[in-house]
């Protein structure tokens, strides 16, 4: 009996945990995985573990040249990289002139080291300079557990980072609709230059975009499948002997965008750690509207003011994605503001929070949308009536003065009735 029991409780486990388990056998030491657009994590296995970046480290140069150059600028390439870079590159020549587009195309998609140092001292005139803006950009989005010391991501042991601050910086990439485009290019044709008189062909690192066939294959429970990914979006290869092979991915599907990042294993590993975490998400999470844009919550009692009661509306919707199963767990919160009137149109007056579990899903702020004025000294309130209500209650005066009328006309009909019998009976 006691060994029965024991089994059920082992099936019960076992089958209660199983989204768990699915993604349970990863390779990669450190790993993560998000909603790209809001950047909620969905699962994490040593995402707080340090970890040296390795060439994910450019997207943040991306990031940070962005938002100093244009994609028309001339960059030129310096006397000392061309002979001194290690890795990757694109073969640049000393006084070569190449267009900062060219250059981006060429830093996502190749990940060549060149041309990392070349954009750097171009934008900032020192490595160190453009390094120094890097670290800034890194704690604005709250990488708070990552430091920078080149813009490429060959190894110093000072330069590091975590799957959880690399989520961070891949979903504000996945916000900028260039870098998006650049990333889900399987090639870049580089044309030639005042130095180099052919083109340059580029082909991304990134399987996830083209891979399939044999010796293209990754073992997923048990099966094994193409690397090549149904909805990939791109994103970024990395690998150095210290960091290992590290990766960030991103696919979408419907109305559901997911960014996974793994770090410090195997060039196969970093693709099957991968795919299991995106079909973790894609199975087992669903996108809900919570509640719509610019919609109707409900009214609210307001004193000292010419209205009884202050309407609330939303400033924003909110979707989330929500593992499923828990939608009929989610609560909401509502803590509005103190305010005394006036109050303008469109002002934030308090928010709504969604729940589920206790963990927040997010926060949507409530505007008036009306101008609400106070009540001056001596002034009686008068509260606005809505155009529906004026013609139900227009109609409900017209009722009642028609039977008014009709019932004063049935007695003065009854009045004439009785007089006019007076009359002839002479009484």
């Amino acid at each position: 009996m006691r060994k029965t029991l024991a089994a059920i409780f082992l099936l019960v486990a076992i089958f209660s945990n199983m989204s768990v388990y699915a993604i349970n056998n990863l390779d990669c030491d450190a790993s993560i995985l998000v909603d790209a657009e809001t950047g909620k994590i969905l699962f994490e296995q040593n995402a707080q573990k340090s970890k040296y970046p390795a060439s994910l480290t450019k997207l943040m140069t991306a990031i940070v040249a962005l938002d100093m150059k244009k994609l028309e600028d001339i960059m030129v390439v310096d006397d000392l990289t061309p002979f001194t870079i290690d890795g990757s590159h694109i073969a640049l020549e000393p006084a070569e002139e190449v267009s900062f587009e060219h250059m981006l195309n060429a830093l996502l998609i190749a990940s060549a080291n060149d041309v990392a140092e070349v954009i750097a001292i171009n934008c900032s005139g020192t490595i160190e300079a453009f390094v120094d803006r890097m670290n800034q950009k890194a704690v604005e989005i709250g990488m708070a557990n990552t430091n920078f010391e080149n813009p490429h991501g060959l190894h110093d042991p000072n330069h590091y980072s975590t799957a959880e601050d690399l989520a961070k910086l891949a979903v504000f990439a996945y916000r900028n609709d260039l870098i998006r485009e650049i990333i889900q290019k399987r090639n870049y044709i580089i044309p030639p230059t005042n130095i180099k008189k052919e083109e340059r062909y580029l082909n991304n690192s990134n399987r996830l975009l083209y891979a399939v066939g044999y010796g293209n294959q990754v073992l997923i429970d048990g099966f094994y499948v193409d690397i090549k990914y149904e909805g990939a979006t791109g994103m970024k290869t990395g690998y150095t002997p210290e960091a290992q092979s590290t990766f960030i991915g991103s696919a979408e599907r419907g109305d559901i965008s997911l960014i996974s990042v793994v770090l410090d294993g195997y060039v196969t590993n970093v693709y099957s750690d991968t795919i299991k975490l995106l079909n973790h998400g894609f199975k087992n999470f669903t996108k809900i509207e919570l509640i719509g844009d610019k919609t109707y919550y409900k009214n609210t009692k307001i004193e000292n003011a010419t209205i009884k009661e202050m309407p609330l509306i939303t400033k924003d919707g909110l979707s989330v994605l929500i593992e499923n199963g828990m939608d009929d767990k989610i609560t909401e919160d509502v803590s509005l503001y103190s305010l005394v009137p006036p109050i303008k149109k469109d002002t934030v007056v308090g928010y709504i929070e969604y729940k589920a579990n206790n963990v927040s899903l997010g926060q949507v702020a409530l505007i008036t949308p009306i101008q609400i004025d106070s009540v001056e000294k001596g002034q009686s309130v008068s509260y606005e009536v809505s155009p529906i209500i004026k013609t139900v209650l227009l109609v409900i005066a017209t009722l009642i003065l028609l039977i008014f009328f009709l019932r004063l006309f049935n007695m003065l009909r009854l009045y004439r009735i009785r007089k006019n019998k007076k009359k002839r009976t002479g009484i």
